[in-house]
């Protein structure tokens, strides 16, 4: 359904396109373009209701009418893709001097351009006459009427939840006390408290503990409201006032009062009242915004808890981050307890033959309440003590588990968070289907399969370097909206998180999301099969047997995936001429099989060879016109051909260190990410390679490693200050403590949107373009290395806002720095090395920092009193301090640490500080540094 949207979506702005007179096509066409825009967009806005309406609960013909509008929009899409392709042209033979070589290769442009046309013009006719199709079944079925006829026909299970026996719930004690102490405290202003994480961790169940615990004596007016996603603003504040005074409001809901009324009495009854109120289900910042407004703020200590899915929405509740409590997972032993507790109504383990089977089990469940319960359902369903029966229910989680009520139940309330996604994110989230369970996927992969897949739409050249921004953002989107989890990050915040995982009961909803969208075809250990029907998507996992691909079949794929699998018993990559992705990692090849005819998939848009049995590129690698992403990193090839030049819509090249880059590479002007690390050393023609890079205006990425020499430096820099889009800079020189570089003083202004710079090179001083924190005001992580530093240049660091990690290296400082009041506002990470003078921190300095790594030479310390005001840090949760003994008696070191502990001990977050003692500072750098 939300597949078809989004295909429909994209392939709107692709039809007008056509319409341009850069293609020249007949009036007629034109006109049937413009009938099937109409047509298109009127089935998109039947789409959009439809979707509104659970697959489940749609009728057969519905569900078939929605089927085959998804297949008319890639249809469309093909169609399109096939007429942009062959118009761009592929004449790809050297260019001849001589009039007759000239004209003969204008001659065969015009030629494929006048076929192309041709074909389009019946491509659109045929197309015409199934939207036409589309358009009887959309009337046949009452397409149109079906949201406004549509009522709920069943129950919603999470309501179990608010009636939930709590001698049933388990591991639940210490989340309800740490909930009920962000709730108290002497402030008399109204607080918020959010309740955030995804379906099915229990926050239901959590604030209803929460709720039970505080006493009437405590808040006698008490309601507990849950609004859901459609909510009906004018039930939520009648079942409000009836929970408040159920003997003053026992008629309420038959009154027939507006919200703004319902919301002024609300206010009236709660002025002089002290009130506790739980919004439970909260699913939108908007709706927020209005039930806010019924909640009197009479400073009389009242208090309510918001229970959401969205971090947004509990950002947006909350007036700090101290407010919201996000959910965990139950603890590996409340787990057991819970999962016992179902099957064998006590909580004192199970069967010894059972045991290795119901910790796998564990695992898969991750520990979130609703999975455990489910699965503990259908084993309590079961012959308890049949062990073959464990493993069949082990080994259907992920693969299409079946079992009754309890599962339907567990899907049900999972896919209410995947039905509140936007279409867009809805597609997003389906390509996580081929990925297998426990995999950690990375960020920029998803991001470059979704820009090659179009689910971003076919932005213009213009708009291009805006993509990976827009996907980094969808990406985030899915995080905040709790339906992946974060994995790696950057950074202490969700923002910068840089792969996620998915927990194997959401993989089992996108799997059987994917099943009915006919989205991915998988064929996996488990699942080799021969393929019928239409395949959109082909994703072999671990496969090693021979799989039969219909001619009909393969000519409809346009996305490849192959992990771990035996492909050469596949069909040759040139038997799939519409081919938009090809992904081969940890594949074998047998010599039947290769890549030869690469340079006939025209239509590619991503390919990535991940196999150590590849060791080169075909020359023909060049006809690849509309390639955006080129990933060799796991292969042998040691080198790119010559005509890679032509790929001149390449937007990220990734490969190994062995990989030589000549000055060629400044003709790949589309390019936004050159990765991983581009080491110069190795380079024969260095800095015709540096000047090149210069060309490369639209690249977001740059990292090299380089000898550092005046004529290298210079052109590097240079270069440099021609790449404005640049987000992440790393630069790193083998000898940093013996070279200082001084033409970093001479680089222009930073690249305006710059977010990340590691510089692992020695510089004289701090770059004077520091000086205005403005010109930064993106920078998030800074890596520098100083050999002067004053306190000016603390003073501008300082002021940089957005500045969330700091590792920096002084190498001699001139005078005694100070961290003063309000300095570094956002930094979270701290890793400072001075040992001259030390550092001083001042009340109200780096508010927000918790981890912290200093350097203390202890000869130092009788001069300062030994106070450098650790304890000015409110959010210090951790640190390291390193002991600088150069010079210092073994009593004197003693006494410092003893000072050290005493902070530690006396501090209100009770930090962790680890204690690293050394004659010297260059003797731990590299740990600190790397740490």
């Amino acid at each position: 359904m939300e597949l078809a949207m989004s295909a429909i979506g994209i392939v709107l702005p692709r039809l007008a396109q056509l319409l341009t007179d850069e293609y020249q096509l007949q009036g007629r066409v034109k006109k049937d373009i413009q009938s099937l825009e109409r047509e298109l967009a009127a089935i998109h806005v039947a789409l959009e209701e439809v979707a509104k309406v659970p697959w489940d609960e749609l009728k057969p013909g519905i569900k078939l009418w929605a089927s085959n509008a998804r297949e008319l929009s890639y249809n469309i899409d093909d169609a399109l893709d096939r007429f942009f392709v062959r118009t761009a042209g592929h004449d790809h033979e050297p260019a001849g001097k001589g009039l007759l070589k000239k004209l003969a290769r204008k001659t065969r442009r015009l030629i494929n351009k006048g076929k192309a046309r041709h074909e389009i013009a019946g491509a659109i006719s045929d197309i015409r006459e199934l939207a036409k199709e589309v358009a009887e079944l959309r009337e046949r079925y009452k397409v149109d009427g079906l949201v406004a006829n549509h009522a709920a026909r069943t129950i919603d299970p999470r309501i179990k939840a608010l009636h939930k026996d709590m001698a049933e719930v388990v591991g639940i004690d210490e989340a309800r006390d740490e909930v009920a102490n962000m709730l108290s405290g002497h402030n008399d202003e109204l607080k918020v408290v959010s309740i955030v994480g995804f379906g099915g961790l229990g926050k239901t169940t959590l604030a209803r503990a929460v709720h039970d615990r505080l006493n009437k004596e405590q808040f006698r007016y008490r309601a507990f409201v849950s609004v859901g996603q459609n909510p009906d603003l004018k039930k939520v504040f009648k079942d409000t006032l009836y929970g408040l005074d159920a003997d003053k409001y026992k008629d309420i809901h038959n009154t027939t009062m507006e919200e703004n009324l319902l919301i002024g009495m609300l206010r009236n009854f709660l002025e002089d009242k002290r009130y506790f109120v739980i919004i439970d289900d909260l699913w939108d910042e908007k709706v927020w915004e209005v039930i806010e407004c019924a909640f009197y703020k009479n400073n009389l200590g009242s208090r309510i808890i918001i229970t959401t899915r969205n971090v947004v929405v509990s950002k947006a509740c909350c007036s700090n981050d101290d407010a919201i409590y996000r959910m965990k997972p139950l603890s590996g032993d409340d787990s057991k307890r819970l999962f016992y507790k179902r099957i064998f109504h006590h909580e004192n383990g199970c069967p010894g033959e059972l045991e290795e089977v119901s910790k796998d089990i564990l695992k898969k469940c991750g520990g979130v309440p609703l999975a455990i319960i489910t699965i503990a359902g259908l084993l309590a369903n079961k012959q308890a003590h049949r062990r073959d029966e464990w493993y069949n229910v082990l080994n259907s989680i992920g693969h299409g588990l079946k079992g009754g009520h309890q599962v339907e139940d567990m899907k049900k309330i999972l896919s209410f968070s995947y039905y509140d996604l936007p279409p867009h994110l809805k597609t997003c989230l389906l390509y996580l289907s081929i990925f297998p369970e426990d995999h950690e996927i990375d960020r920029d992969y998803l991001v470059r399969i979704w820009i090659a897949e179009g689910v971003m739409g076919s932005p213009t050249s213009q708009q291009e370097n805006m993509l990976v921004d827009l996907g980094e953002s969808y990406f985030l989107d899915l995080i905040n909206r709790s339906m992946i989890q974060p994995a790696e990050r950057t950074g202490l915040d969700v923002d910068n998180v840089i792969s996620c995982r998915v927990h194997d009961m959401v993989l089992e909803l996108i799997l059987s999301l994917s099943k009915e969208e006919n989205f991915v075809t998988m064929l996996d250990y488990e699942r080799d099969t021969s393929l019928v029907g239409k395949v959109h998507r082909l994703c072999l996992q671990n496969s090693k047997a021979v799989h039969t691909v219909p001619d009909a079949t393969v000519r409809k794929v346009r996305s490849l995936y192959a992990f771990s699998s035996s492909i050469d018993i596949m069909p040759a990559v040139s038997s799939f001429p519409i081919l938009r992705v090809l992904d081969i990692k940890d594949c074998h090849f047998e010599g039947s099989y290769h890549l030869k005819y690469l340079g006939k998939l025209f239509h590619l848009r991503y390919l990535r060879l991940s196999c150590r049995c590849i060791k080169e590129l075909p020359m023909e690698i060049g006809n690849l016109e509309f390639l955006q992403t080129l990933d060799l990193i796991g292969s042998s090839i040691k080198e790119l051909p010559p005509t890679i030049v032509r790929l001149r819509r390449l937007m990220f090249l990734r490969f190994e260190n062995a990989i030589t880059l000549s000055d060629r590479i400044g003709a790949l002007t589309s390019l936004q990410e050159l990765s991983p690390v581009i080491d110069i050393v190795d380079f024969p023609g260095s800095l015709g390679f540096l000047k090149a890079l210069g060309n490369l205006t639209e690249l977001r990425e740059l990292a090299i490693i380089f000898p550092s020499n005046v004529l290298g430096d210079k052109v590097l820099f240079q270069s440099l200050c021609s790449l404005r889009n640049l987000r992440e800079v790393y630069l790193y020189t083998r000898y940093m403590r013996e070279v200082v570089l001084e033409p970093m003083q001479e680089l222009c202004a930073p690249p305006p949107h710059l977010r990340i710079l590691y510089l692992r090179v020695r510089l004289s001083a701090l770059p004077l373009w520091f000086n205005s924190p403005l010109d930064l005001q993106y920078l998030s992580h800074l890596e520098i290395n100083i050999d002067e530093m004053h306190q000016e240049d603390v003073e501008n660091l300082g002021r940089l806002p957005a500045l969330r990690v700091l590792k920096m290296w002084i190498f001699e400082a001139k005078e005694r720095l100070v961290i003063a009041s309000g300095a570094f506002p956002c930094l979270e990470d701290c890793f400072f090395r001075e040992s001259t003078f030390g550092v001083v921190f001042k009340s109200g300095a780096m508010p927000m920092v918790e981890v912290r790594s200093i350097f203390v030479l202890v000869r130092q310390c009788r001069d300062i009193n030994f106070d450098c005001g650790l304890g000015n840090l409110p959010s210090l949760r951790q640190g390291a301090a390193s002991i600088i003994t150069l010079g210092a008696q073994d009593w004197e070191v003693v006494e410092v640490e003893k000072v050290l502990r005493l902070i530690q001990q006396t501090h209100p977050n009770r930090p962790y500080i680890g204690f690293l003692r050394s004659e010297t500072a260059e003797d731990i750098a590299d740990f600190l540094i790397d740490g």
